[in-house]
């Protein structure tokens, strides 16, 4: 004799709303974390790009003294 089938509503339904509280709990963590990131590498490139020009300002003083 089969046995009865069953209704898995109930557990897909669970999944579905414990899959999608997860993934907004990490995927915010996961943007924050980005966030971060990019705001130290702009703040890295900031301070590269002001020492940069900072130098070649000081070299192009340089070249003018010399003609």
């Amino acid at each position: 004799m089969p046995a009865t089938p069953k209704s898995f509503l109930p557990a897909l339904a669970t999944f579905l709303a414990l899959s999608f509280t997860y993934t907004a709990v990490v995927a915010r963590n996961e943007g924050n974390a980005i966030d971060n990131a990019k705001r130290r590498w702009q703040q890295q490139k900031a301070r590269g790009d002001a020492a940069m020009s900072a130098y070649g300002q000081h070299m192009l003083e340089q070249q003018q003294k010399m003609h």
